[in-house]
């Protein structure tokens, strides 16, 4: 039988018409493998062997090892940032008091779905310092974030954004700090605590300990 008839041959590299892999599939192995062994102990055989799919397909659609990890985060980040762009039509109508409910909703429902990216930050930020990773999570996802946030709650709160940024950029600092780590870090906090919740009930108490620091 000839290479590739009957599509029972994997062709390496770039994919043939119709068979390409599902991206979406590909992102998150990589960052199930970025997030469990580090970016320096992942391997690109790693990841590919993860996603089912040739190593050279990932060469081919990505270049490197770092441009698979960027597109792990752009992906994440252009998610985040659309979904929050339409929040604010969304909650027009509500009272400034559910529009915070709300936000603080929206952002711990938005990051308890990723809680492996949550792990994947929290191991940049404290391990890599002022890297090429670090930053670029500042620029793709950290900024556009929390401009968004300081905009929407300055503008549910009616203040004045001279008045005193620190205090809410601090608070929202802390409110995302803390739900990233309780997110990341749920075996290990239940296993101390001894506090066992269900997603629901966890998604709800992050939600109100966010919304008692930014009010």
């Amino acid at each position: 039988m000839k290479s590739g008839e009957h599509g029972k041959t994997r062709t390496r590299g770039r994919p043939r018409r119709g068979q390409e892999h599902d991206g979406g599939e590909l992102l998150d192995a990589a960052l199930a493998c970025f997030a469990e062994h580090g970016f320096e102990k992942t391997s690109l055989r790693t990841i590919a062997a993860r996603a089912g799919v040739d190593v050279a397909l990932i060469s081919y659609r990505f270049g490197s090892k770092m441009g698979l990890w960027t597109a792990v985060v752009d992906s994440v980040a252009n998610d985040s940032v659309t979904r929050m762009a339409i929040w604010p039509e969304q909650h027009r109508e509500l009272s400034p008091e559910l529009q915070m409910e709300q936000l603080c909703t929206g952002m711990v429902e938005m990051m308890a779905e990723r809680p492996l990216f949550a792990q994947l930050l929290i191991s940049e930020i404290m391990t890599t310092g002022k890297g090429e990773r670090q930053a670029l999570i500042v620029d793709r996802l950290g900024r556009p974030i929390y401009a968004m946030l300081f905009d929407r709650i300055t503008k549910i709160r009616n203040i004045d954004k001279h008045d005193d940024p620190d205090e809410i950029g601090m608070s929202i600092l802390a409110s995302m700090s803390m739900i990233g780590v309780l997110i990341s870090t749920r075996q290990f906090v239940s296993s101390v605590s001894g506090i066992e919740e269900d997603d629901d009930t966890l998604k709800r108490r992050l939600a109100a300990m966010m919304l008692r620091l930014l009010k």
